[in-house]
């Protein structure tokens, strides 16, 4: 955290993508909105650019919103170890290796239930999939703010999975078999 120039007492909410009309940076300020009008200290961290990078980041800062723009970063994994929650606030996604990367680390996962992401996230096991919305996601961010053995416990059963599906060894295994028995 301070290599990053974070606050060691801090909860940081880290989103780790572009900034695009799918990515839907909206619920993103409607999150730190929630924050701010709740008064909790807890802050959230942007690695990514696109084209809603500036007009996300002006409106941030106009209305003084607890949210940290990193722009394009080669070192998503120090900012992964600086965070407390990973989201994602999609209305669409593939396989988002972002959550991987947050499951790799033992962070908690918070995001809309969109796509592949569940086939990373188990719902209430290695964290949370809400609606595809600003209401779910603020509830599902909430409920793990204000418990902390939640997020120990997700971001551990997370780091598990992530380690027997989508370590390096284990994606060779799953590749092998596959090839195995295709011959």
């Amino acid at each position: 955290r301070e290599s990053l120039g974070l606050e060691l007492e801090m909860t940081y909410l880290v989103f780790v993508g572009r900034l695009t009309k799918i990515k839907r940076p909206d619920r993103l300020l409607a999150l730190g909105r929630e924050l701010k009008a709740r008064n909790i200290r807890a802050e959230i961290l942007i690695a990514g650019e696109g084209e809603l990078f500036a007009s996300t980041q002006e409106i941030s800062r106009r209305e003084l919103l607890p949210i940290k723009f990193l722009g394009w970063r080669t070192d998503v994994d120090l900012i992964l170890c600086a965070s407390d929650i990973a989201i994602l606030c999609s209305d669409n996604e593939g396989i988002p290796l972002t959550l991987i990367q947050a499951s790799q680390v033992g962070l908690p996962i918070v995001s809309t239930d969109v796509g592949s992401v569940s086939d990373i996230v188990i719902s209430g096991t290695t964290g949370l999939m809400t609606e595809v919305s600003s209401k779910g996601l603020i509830e599902g961010v909430s409920a793990l703010l204000t418990n902390p053995a939640l997020c120990e416990r997700f971001g551990k059963a997370g780091q598990e999975r992530a380690r027997e599906f989508f370590s390096s060894r284990a994606m060779i295994e799953h590749h092998q078999r596959l090839y195995s028995q295709s011959l």
